[in-house]
C-alpha cells in the first residue's frame, strides 16, 4: 500500500492574523502612497488577487484591475485621510478627495501583510 500524501496550498490555508497595529500601519502607508502619487508603492502593499469595490458597487478583481480602479486616487495630495481605526485585520478609514470634495468610508481587510480587499462607500 502506498502512503497517502496530502498537498496543501499555502494560499488556501487558514488566515494568518495581523495585529491591529500592523494592519492600521499598512493601510496608512497605502493611503500615504496614494496621496503622494506613488501608485507603485501603494500597489506593492496589495495582494495580487485582491478585490476592490468602489462606491458605485463595481468590483475589480486581481492586481491589474485594482490598479485601474485606483487611478483616480493617484493625484498628489488628492486624498486626505481623516481617521483610521483597526479591528484586528479589518481597518476602517474615513477620507476625502480633493478632486470631488466628498467624504468616503472604506473597509480594508489585511491578511498576511497585504491588503486583500477594499470596499469604498460615499459618506457625504
Amino acid at each position: 500500500m502506498w502512503p497517502t500524501r496530502v498537498w496543501t496550498d499555502p494560499m488556501t490555508e487558514t488566515k494568518k492574523e495581523v495585529s491591529p497595529q500592523k494592519a492600521a500601519a499598512l493601510v496608512r502607508e497605502f493611503y500615504d502612497s496614494l496621496s503622494r502619487g506613488r501608485m507603485v508603492d501603494a500597489l506593492n502593499l496589495v495582494a495580487t488577487d485582491a478585490v476592490f469595490r468602489d462606491e458605485a458597487g463595481k468590483e475589480s478583481r486581481g492586481i491589474i484591475a485594482v490598479a485601474r480602479s485606483l487611478l483616480p486616487y493617484r493625484e498628489p495630495d488628492g486624498i486626505t485621510v481623516e481617521k483610521v481605526e483597526s479591528e484586528g485585520p479589518d481597518v476602517h478609514v474615513l477620507f476625502r478627495t480633493k478632486k470631488k470634495p466628498r467624504g468616503y468610508r472604506s473597509l480594508i481587510s489585511v491578511e498576511r501583510g497585504r491588503i486583500r480587499s477594499v470596499s469604498v462607500e460615499r459618506t457625504s
